[in-house]
């Protein structure tokens, strides 16, 4: 046998083993770099899109409530109730708990499971300090009910401007919205003051104070800030020139503000103003002309045959005549000694024909002698309602 000789096994030298090190470390330091310029681009960029849709949503809320400031308030209820630089408190139809108020009332939202307090006028009980005001405005100064004797529809809705508590930079803001005492929700952060223009300016009709002035203009500085301090909208001593009116003479709100913070960019201006159709008339912007007319009667008798109060009443005036606008007629049901007529009973839509309607109760307890009477109301697609015509009592055997 033969032997092969060895070949020569020759290793790295240690300046190679280091210079692949260095080589290495450069290369792996320069991929990690690009990395982490890619992350920081990433995260700037979805930082900056999430301001910019903070801010757009923030747009599109605020168009959507401000223009509903005034609906379903009752007649002497404050429409704009506190307006400064960064704060803004109006009643409005916002929330309801009913499904066909989405229909007959113009609410903004519909909640079946909202509570009566969220869904109501904010009641004298509950009365609050408007966060952001200085001084502090208190509301309400009394209860405000509607004809059935509960309390209106209208919720108090506040929108703050405030320092944004999520951030460490001292110039961000952030938009809250409070709803009659619930706790105030954040509607968006990462905001900042458009220079030194206020969150919020107010333009007026400034006929009352200069008859001969046209068109809108922006509210003095001097009046700010607004403010209804009197109990009843309208009435003495909120008439003519007083203090107490100028909230009233608002017609649209200027909303300012800057989004989005990525650095070496300047921060999105937004800018838009939003008209309040609401403020300009006694109660609120009406569809169907003036409410409806009070239906003459309403009869309540005991029908032993179908075990039922049995409800009739003559068409409205404004049910194919008048107005022609009348949409229904609305039935409440009370015991009698009972303070008010609480959540309505039933709803009868308008026919056309007819000379007459009828409803038959079959909800009341027998057995008991119980005395009952009945309240009915018409109303049109505004919506408002007439005033209610009762019946006498009758009694349940």
């Amino acid at each position: 046998m033969t032997r092969r000789p060895l070949r020569s096994r020759r290793g790295f030298t240690l300046a190679e083993v280091l210079m692949a090190i260095v080589l290495f470390g450069v290369v792996t330091g320069a991929a990690l770099g690009f990395l982490m310029t890619q992350g920081r681009g990433y995260r700037d960029i979805s930082r900056q899109q999430s301001e910019v849709q903070n801010g757009r949503f923030t747009r599109d809320l605020l168009r959507l409530e401000l223009r509903t400031a005034g609906t379903n308030v009752t007649d002497v209820q404050p429409i704009l109730v506190a307006a400064n630089d960064s704060v803004i408190a109006f009643n409005a139809d916002l929330l309801t708990n009913h499904l066909d108020s989405a229909v007959f009332t113009g609410a903004v939202y519909v909640d079946t499971y909202a509570s009566a307090a969220d869904v109501s006028a904010l009641s004298a009980a509950d009365a609050l300090t408007i966060p952001g005001t200085s001084p502090g405005v208190t509301y309400p100064l009394q209860d405000y009910t509607a004809i059935t004797g509960t309390l209106g529809q209208a919720e108090l809705v506040i929108f703050r401007f405030v320092r944004d508590t999520t951030s460490s930079d001292a110039s961000d803001v952030m938009l809250t919205r409070q709803v009659n005492k619930r706790p105030p929700e954040i509607i968006a952060t990462g905001l900042r003051r458009s220079g030194t223009t206020p969150f919020l300016r107010y333009w007026y009709d400034p006929n009352r104070y200069s008859p001969t002035t046209v068109g809108l203009d922006t509210v003095p500085r001097a009046w700010l800030p607004l403010a209804k301090t009197v109990a009843e909208r309208g009435l003495v001593p909120d008439t003519g020139v007083a203090v107490t009116a100028r909230i009233d003479q608002v017609r649209a709100v200027e909303v300012n503000y800057r989004v989005g913070r990525t650095e070496g960019e300047s921060p999105e201006p937004v800018r838009y103003l939003v008209a309040m159709p609401n403020t300009a008339a006694p109660r609120q912007s009406r569809a169907c002309g003036r409410p409806p007319l009070m239906p003459a009667s309403i009869t309540a008798t005991w029908n032993a045959d179908s075990n039922a109060v049995l409800l009739t009443w003559p068409r409205a005036t404004d049910d194919g005549s008048g107005e022609a606008d009348a949409v229904r007629y609305v039935l409440w049901r009370q015991l009698l000694g009972a303070g008010t007529w609480g959540e309505s009973l039933a709803s009868v839509g308008a026919v056309a024909g007819g000379t007459g309607y009828s409803y038959r109760d079959g909800g009341v307890d027998q057995g008991l002698g119980l005395s009952y009477r009945y309240a009915l109301a018409v109303q049109d697609c505004t919506p408002n309602l007439s005033s209610l015509t009762t019946s006498a009592t009758v009694v349940v055997p």
